[in-house]
């Protein structure tokens, strides 16, 4: 093994790297599933637990508004699970990660609705999104930092992207899954119960993947760092507060552009443009066939390369890109899909190697803490928001300002991100 890889990885020579990598995009694909199901669903079960009048965008709004609201449980997971990673190993962390995501999809998949419960009914499904939300808030960072610890030191982007890979296959058999459902039961029948089978079939699939993540290699010990600091937040801010600040703008602006283009979009599409609800779920099931597919050579090419390339790509395209991409969607299915793969092109050149990015900026015995916090409360401000503001702008009649907005972001990001150090061929720090 390559003596520039971390600590943790030179320390298990057998580490059989066909399986962490089993092991890890397995388990992501779950999570990613479970997560991705409630947007994807939203326009069906809106109204089971937001009552509103005919044609009202209140229950959608406030469906949106309890998918935020998940995202607040994910700066807190990402502590949380960030810690344990850190203190019992990044194992511990990825089978309670998916074992609380299970548990949520399982709770929205039996919740009752508000004509049978009342205003218990938005409560149980801000609960589910609560523990659904501190699952993933955990569960990048960890991911991200098992795949790298067990990979090549010349081959940590390639590793690192396949938890984009895992995320959209997860996605797209969400999107599969809908889209046969609607096909087979219709739109009426979908919205009336048809909606609660993929989370059940998510919450069984949660029970694979803690099967298979039991069974991991572990890639980081505690008992192999003797260092491991007792207060890992005071080391952060005193000793990596530059990089942890870099971590956090380049966490807000992909988390961003990534909910815009991979799960807003077909909502913004049929609400703006017209486009029927079935196909913008076929268009989304394609791209994010694309957005899969195009993950593992832009990791490979950032190894090459480097990161620095792939940051300017990303935030000077998006930039230049999204006002004219967002304001030439039509009631089109085929435009629709070619915006929609042209963002998410633009959107991979830095999501699918932004793991291997801010987990080098850190050492192992603080990296899942450090990424984790940056991510979660990255996502849970510039992420879980972009379906409320979206819809909010829509619904006074400014729908022009969203896309303005993620160029305002983007130029900011370019700002900090401008500054950050190449990493892609220095060894992992220890």
């Amino acid at each position: 093994m390559n003596s520039t890889t971390s600590t943790s990885a030179t320390s298990t020579p057998t580490l059989n790297r066909r399986r962490q990598l089993v092991t890890g995009t397995v388990g992501h694909l779950v999570e990613y599933f479970d997560w991705s199901a409630y947007s994807f669903l939203a326009i069906y079960f809106a109204h089971q637990f937001f009552p509103g009048e005919d044609g009202s965008m209140v229950p959608l709004l406030s469906t949106f508004a309890v998918f935020a609201v998940g995202f607040l449980a994910r700066p807190v997971g990402g502590v949380v699970l960030g810690r344990i990673a850190d203190k019992h190993g990044r194992k511990t962390a990825l089978t309670l990660s998916v074992a609380l995501m299970g548990a949520g999809s399982l709770l929205i998949g039996v919740a009752p609705t508000y004509g049978q419960v009342g205003m218990l009914a938005p409560i149980v499904l801000v609960l589910a999104r609560l523990i659904q939300g501190f699952s993933t808030g955990g569960e990048l960072a960890t991911a991200s930092a098992f795949l790298m610890e067990s990979a090549p030191s010349h081959r940590r982007g390639l590793y690192t992207s396949f938890t984009y890979v895992s995320s959209s296959v997860g996605k797209v058999f969400c999107l599969a899954l809908i889209t046969a459902l609607v096909h087979v039961v219709g739109n009426d029948t979908t919205g009336d119960w048809a909606w609660r089978v993929p989370f059940l079939i998510g919450a069984a699939g949660a029970v694979v993947a803690w099967w298979i993540r039991r069974h991991a290699e572990e890639t980081y010990e505690r008992s192999e760092e003797p260092t491991v600091p007792t207060t890992p937040f005071r080391e952060l801010a005193k000793n990596h507060g530059p990089s942890l600040r870099r971590a956090f703008v380049l966490c807000s602006i992909t988390a961003a552009m990534f909910y815009t283009w991979t799960t807003f979009i077909p909502t913004w599409a049929v609400v703006t443009a017209g486009v029927d609800k079935e196909s913008a779920v076929l268009v989304s099931t394609v791209a994010f066939c694309f957005y899969g597919v195009i993950q593992i050579p832009l990791g490979a090419l950032s190894d090459k390369i480097g990161r620095r390339p792939m940051i300017f790509v990303f935030t000077i395209g998006n930039a230049a890109l999204t006002v004219p991409l967002f304001i030439t969607i039509s009631s089109s299915a085929v435009r629709l899909l070619l915006i929609q793969c042209a963002g998410m092109l633009i959107t991979s050149c830095l999501m699918s190697v932004s793991g291997a990015v801010i987990g080098e900026m850190f050492p192992a015995r603080v990296r899942v803490l450090a990424t984790g916090t940056a991510i979660s409360v990255a996502t849970a401000v510039f992420g879980g928001t972009v379906p409320t503001i979206g819809t909010a702008l829509h619904s006074i009649g400014q729908p022009i300002l969203f896309p303005i907005y993620l160029v305002v972001l983007n130029l900011l990001a370019l700002l900090v991100l401008a500054r950050t150090p190449e990493t892609a061929h220095s060894a992992l720090p220890r």
